[in-house]
């Protein structure tokens, strides 16, 4: 979908029938373009884009399907100040299931992806309120009872005014299910999404700072 310079948008990835999520993510097309929401809607995966450039850009959801029944968890909406980053939004996968993918749903357009991880049973997430006003967020996971298990790949440095790609590789003979990002900064997220093949996961993070961050991608991956 196309999002004119300071405008918003909303783009959805569907599944075909008889297969469901178990992760998403985003593609934008260049820089300013940030992901403000990114969560299972229904049979498909929502993004949510608010562009910060100058430009026309283009978004679009990223959805990762599967035959495999999921579980939807999602957390208390979460209360986050002007321009503030948020406390960690958790969740625990019920009984002995673990996460396959997830992400966060915002009340607007302003609520930008900085940390979604998975760690054994639970899924974590972190955002930042790029706007002049409070907005409440929520985590949301995808659960299953198939064996996953998340891959961190190398920590990479974005420098102050720039994108830069961190990636995540599954083992020999896994593939991806889902896939986010583990900041030691505020690397604002504009992509997110597996790689080709499904081999790993990849996140595209911008630097809005103007000090260097530090980013980390991770890829939750299975053999099922």
């Amino acid at each position: 979908m196309v999002i004119g310079a300071g405008g918003v948008g909303t783009a959805l990835a569907p599944c075909p029938a008889g297969r469901e999520p178990s992760g998403g993510g985003g593609i934008r097309s260049g820089k300013g373009l940030f992901m403000t929401g990114s969560s299972p809607r229904g049979n498909a995966w929502e993004v949510k884009f608010s562009n910060k450039s100058g430009a026309e850009r283009r978004g679009a959801a990223f959805v990762v399907c599967t035959a495999q029944s999921h579980t939807r968890v999602s957390g208390d909406f979460i209360t986050v100040s002007a321009h503030q980053q948020s406390v960690s939004s958790f969740l625990r996968c019920p009984g002995s299931q673990v996460p396959t993918g997830g992400g966060w749903e915002a009340t607007g357009f302003d609520v930008v992806g900085l940390r979604f991880t998975a760690s054994t049973q639970s899924y974590h997430a972190v955002v930042f309120n790029n706007s002049n006003a409070t907005q409440n967020f929520n985590a949301i996971a995808l659960c299953s009872a198939v064996a996953h298990e998340p891959r961190l790949g190398g920590q990479i440095t974005v420098q102050p005014g720039n994108e830069a790609i961190a990636t995540a590789n599954c083992d020999p003979g896994q593939v991806a299910s889902g896939g986010g990002s583990f900041p030691s900064g505020q690397a604002f997220i504009g992509a997110s999404r597996a790689l080709p093949g499904g081999t790993g996961w990849q996140i595209t993070a911008e630097n809005t700072t103007g000090t260097a961050q530090k980013v980390t991608a991770e890829a939750i991956c299975t053999s099922s």
